[in-house]
């Protein structure tokens, strides 16, 4: 039986690839924390052959490390297109293995759960895991308004649900939508499932020029910001790692996590940092290192809206709560570490700032000049060696979060010469 402590895997949502000795695909999946999924292969008693098979066969496993559920579901159907891997193509045959069933010879199809495929005229995709099924339905239903409801077929109603005030559904049991427009969801709902991506940004485009046709912009907005995250997936360089492979930043998460006395290394830094033009335009950046590396797409800039004049403590105070206690709270995972590019004061604006958000995430500030790691409520500084690995990380993350600061200030105070 493997140890799968040896492995290095990080809690954090991605897709996991088998590949066998010749370095061919074999299985993909994905996964909500890929250090609990792919625990799961390796314990004592597995209670599938074909998964015996697999372990038996593969070689090295690989995985890319995602923002959100939502994009490694997204990758995984290109990924598993891309590919077509013996094990994911093998399972279908297996019962044991449930499908997502979409009933389009209804005239308001549905996505649901079943455990065999019938010749009824629906759409079947998978098979899944058992384990992965449900967070399938839960993150395409994010994705796409379609009806959640069971009654089959759909049953009108003088209200409509909870649903259709959060946007999660057009309401057809109410007559909210058209046939039409319904019937373009659900072409979305299946180009995706079939991993056919750029076919689903085409079906949503659709669906947003219509909603823009008939002013309902709000509705608009949020098919832009769906497209916004599939294209995102499209023109992604997936960021691969493999457990045979040690990558040049693991003995700097070790230390980090030895010397600053953390749960778990931290495998996801955030990294903040203000800028402003004598106390002018004051704007900030937020910067996302994964495993050491900077991952773009999940760069953030703020311009800062509550402070008038030179005060960089409130300036992140404002950034650090914006960040962990509104919106980009749901739309990203939480860091293993907060990093603040500066001393005492930053660090207690941001320390106060995720004290009224309710989090508790270990952070850290790195002084310029003397190169002082500070933390909240602890009053002497730590001072590592200038060879230090894990210094050089610090210092790699808080210049690159000045970098990208300074950028957006730049660009914002042209524009303003400008105009």
């Amino acid at each position: 039986m493997i140890n799968t402590q040896n492995f290095d895997f990080p809690s954090l949502p991605g897709i996991y690839i088998f590949k066998d000795a010749e370095s061919n695909v074999i299985y993909v999946g994905k996964a909500k924390s890929l250090k609990n999924r792919l625990a799961s292969y390796f314990k004592k008693n597995i209670d599938s052959p074909k998964t015996e098979s697999l372990i038996s066969n593969y070689k090295t496993i690989e995985y890319i490390v995602t923002s959100s559920e939502l994009e490694a579901l997204l990758l995984e159907q290109k990924l598993i297109k891309k590919y077509k891997p013996k094990y994911n193509v093998q399972w279908k045959d297996d019962k044991r293995y449930p499908y997502l069933k979409l009933s389009i010879s209804e005239d308001w199809p549905r996505l649901f759960l079943v455990r065999t495929k019938e010749d009824d005229g629906s759409l079947y995709f998978g098979p899944y895991e058992a384990g992965s099924v449900k967070e399938t339905i839960k993150l395409v239903g994010k994705l796409f308004s379609f009806r959640k409801c069971k009654s089959s077929p759909l049953k009108i109603r003088k209200q409509p649900c909870l649903n259709f005030h959060i946007k999660k559904c057009l309401a057809p049991c109410v007559y909210k939508t058209s046939k039409e427009t319904y019937k373009k969801i659900i072409s979305a709902v299946v180009e995706l499932l079939s991993g056919n991506l750029e076919k689903t940004i085409y079906n949503l485009e659709a669906e947003m020029k219509e909603a823009s046709d008939r002013h309902d912009f709000e509705y608009a907005a949020s098919i832009r910001d769906k497209i916004y995250k599939i294209k995102k997936i499209t023109r992604a360089k997936p960021f691969w790692l493999s457990n045979s492979k040690a990558t040049s930043y693991k003995p700097a998460l070790n230390q980090l996590k030895q010397v600053l006395r953390l749960d778990k290394k931290p495998y996801r830094i955030e990294g903040f940092d203000v800028s402003n033009t004598q106390g002018t335009k004051t704007v900030a950046s937020m910067v996302t290192f994964i495993n050491g590396e900077p991952s773009k797409e999940n760069y953030r800039k703020f311009t800062i809206k509550t402070i008038e004049g030179p005060n960089d403590v409130a300036a992140i105070y404002e950034v650090v709560y914006r960040r962990y206690a509104k919106t980009l709270k749901e739309k990203l995972p939480s860091p293993d570490l907060i990093l603040i590019d500066g001393g005492k004061g930053q660090v207690n604006g941001a320390y106060n700032a995720m004290m009224k958000a309710e989090l508790k995430i270990p952070l850290i500030g790195l002084a310029k000049k003397e190169e002082l790691i500070f933390s909240p409520r602890k009053k002497t500084p730590l001072k590592l060696p200038e060879t230090s690995a894990a210094l050089k990380l610090l210092q790699r993350i808080r210049n690159e979060a000045h970098r990208f600061a300074i950028s957006f200030h730049r660009s914002k105070r042209g524009k303003t010469l400008f105009n």
